[in-house]
């Protein structure tokens, strides 16, 4: 092969016409760090790389040609060219004369398309890491084989390599069929439940495609899920929240269209009762001072002794849903207020057995609670007028309205039962002389304490009233004639008692009682009684006064 000199550098041997059928730059470097163009295409890069604007690689080139030499060995590398910026790769071979030969190819479309590459994989594992929580990938076998290298689910990569994507599952008989980890077609956003590595549930929405091998044939699936627990856990609440907005909404009906205190609460225990899984619901109205007002049940309620224990219970603790355990019953309750007053209470049961009460169950008595506070205060305030409207304002004691309704129902249900009572007409004496001595001041006095003496000597459930002015009757229950002659004689001596500390014995101030046995069957209205009792009482008058006598003119000394 001929030998001939290049122009420019007479002294460098180089091969005539070796390379002028090669495309690419083929050059030479020199010991002195010089490179000469041995082909055409050669000639712009040697001016280019020996000129100014090649200072910038130079050292690049000289330090691969060092190793070239060093390594006797080829070596590759690609050079951006400082006027074009075309993208050379040279191979550099070492020459038995210390020169290096360098054959160059135009690598600037595969430079471009390996960047262009590297973008797309930068930009598409950027795309997936905004548009997905993981991206994975199964095998043939089902076995998920790749996992986005931050893990998933509070899983490492490395935790979920080789696992089965059924093991993830929160709940395998409600997930989707088929699985879109292992589906053979394209499928999007598929709500699929499944565990955190901390027990914890968690949704996801998986998009999958499969993986087809050279045949075409179904070889694994690949796809991206995205978790949207806490956007299913806030539609979850929302719904949580419109159902509970609709309870309260049909409790508060049922409170508002009622009229009486006791249709109200019958209303309000029974929309509740049925608005929760309890057994019974028992809704109470307390007053001034924690004193019951109205009680109603709705359902099967315990023993009322057991309902009165949770009921204090959950007054103790204003403010909050209590719950706890009574007996064989599980309870739940909460105490109702008025501007800060505690007026009543509200008692959900359920037997033993039952399921405990669930955090809805207590927030739904804490929704409804400032509403049955507001009615229980309407309820009170009913109650209040109602009791000014059948009190008398002086003693305490019903008046004559409030007495005649309550006696006649007392005298029902007697009529009903087959049982007697005693009803005592009383009427003061001497009365008149008290205001006229010592002023209207001291007449209401007494006025008070014969309404103590008469409470004083009853039970609760027996009837007190002043009939009006110095007029007074008591009613008592399952009395014979034997315990209503008792409870006269107790009233006059327990006026004899305070007269002694109160007045002038001169004065002769006293009762005469008539006494009107009420015997079922009889037929007796409620106003014939008084009539008879009225009658014995005139009789006990013109008897000297201060004593007692039977409707049947029986007298019985004072």
């Amino acid at each position: 092969m001929a030998v001939a000199e290049r122009t420019g550098t007479p002294n460098l041997p180089v091969l005539t016409g070796a390379f002028d059928s090669y495309p690419g730059p083929v050059l030479a470097l020199d010991e002195e760090a010089r490179l000469v163009p041995l082909n055409d295409a050669a000639i712009p890069v040697a001016d280019d790389l020996n000129g100014d604007s090649g200072v910038s690689l130079m050292p690049a080139m000289v330090q691969l040609a060092v190793k070239t030499r060093s390594e006797n060995r080829a070596k590759t590398r690609t050079f951006t060219l400082p006027s074009t910026g075309r993208q050379v790769e040279f191979i550099m071979l070492p020459q038995p004369d210390g020169s290096q030969l360098l054959i160059g190819r135009d690598a600037t479309l595969e430079v471009s398309i390996r960047s262009a590459l590297a973008e797309s994989r930068t930009r598409f594992k950027d795309l997936v890491e905004v548009a997905a929580d993981f991206a994975w990938e199964t095998d043939r076998d089902g076995l998920i084989c790749y996992i986005s290298p931050r893990g998933a689910i509070g899983y490492a990569p490395e935790e979920l390599l080789g696992e089965a994507p059924d093991t993830l599952l929160l709940a395998p008989e409600t997930a989707p069929k088929p699985l879109p980890f292992l589906a053979d077609m394209t499928v999007r956003n598929v709500e699929v439940w499944v565990r955190t590595r901390g027990g914890e549930p968690a949704c996801v929405l998986v998009s999958a495609i499969p993986v087809l091998d050279k045949d075409g044939v179904v070889a694994g699936t690949r796809g991206i899920a995205i978790d949207v627990t806490e956007e299913r856990q806030r539609q979850s609440e929302l719904a949580r929240l419109k159902i509970r907005e609709r309870l309260v909404s049909y409790i508060v009906d049922s409170l508002r269209n009622e009229v009486t205190p006791t249709e109200m609460l019958h209303s309000a225990a029974t929309a509740l009762g049925r608005s929760t899984s309890a057994s019974a619901c028992i809704v109470q109205v307390r007053g001034p001072h924690g004193t019951p007002l109205d009680i109603a049940a709705f359902g099967t309620a315990p023993d009322p002794d057991l309902a009165e224990e949770a009921m204090n219970a959950i007054l103790a603790k204003h403010g909050s849903a209590v719950d706890g355990q009574i007996g064989t019953h599980k309870y739940l309750g909460i105490a109702t207020d008025y501007r800060g007053e505690t007026n009543g209470g509200i008692v959900l049961w359920r037997d033993e057995d039952g399921q405990d009460w669930d955090d809805e169950e207590h927030a739904l008595l804490k929704a409804v609670e400032p509403q049955f506070g507001i009615v229980f205060r309407q309820i009170a305030d009913q109650h209040k007028l109602e009791h000014l409207s059948r009190t008398d304002d002086l003693t305490g004691l019903r008046n004559r309205r409030a007495f005649m309704e309550d006696l006649s129902r007392e005298m029902a249900r007697y009529e009903r039962y087959q049982e007697t009572g005693a009803l005592l007409f009383i009427d003061l004496d001497n009365f008149k002389p008290i205001n006229d001595r010592f002023g209207h001041e001291k007449g209401d006095e007494a006025l008070q304490a014969i309404a103590d003496i008469l409470t004083g000597g009853t039970r609760t459930y027996d009837l007190t009233c002043r009939l009006g002015g110095d007029e007074f009757a008591a009613w008592i229950e399952g009395a014979d004639r034997e315990i209503g002659a008792a409870r006269g004689e107790k009233f006059l001596s327990s006026l004899d008692a305070w007269k002694a500390d109160n007045l002038d014995p001169e004065i002769g101030f006293g009762m005469s009682i008539g006494i009107a046995m009420f015997e079922p069957g009889t037929g007796e209205t409620v106003e014939g009684l008084i009539a008879r009792a009225d009658a014995a009482m005139y009789d006990a008058k013109k008897g000297g006064k201060n004593r007692i006598v039977f409707a049947d003119s029986r007298i019985v000394d004072a």
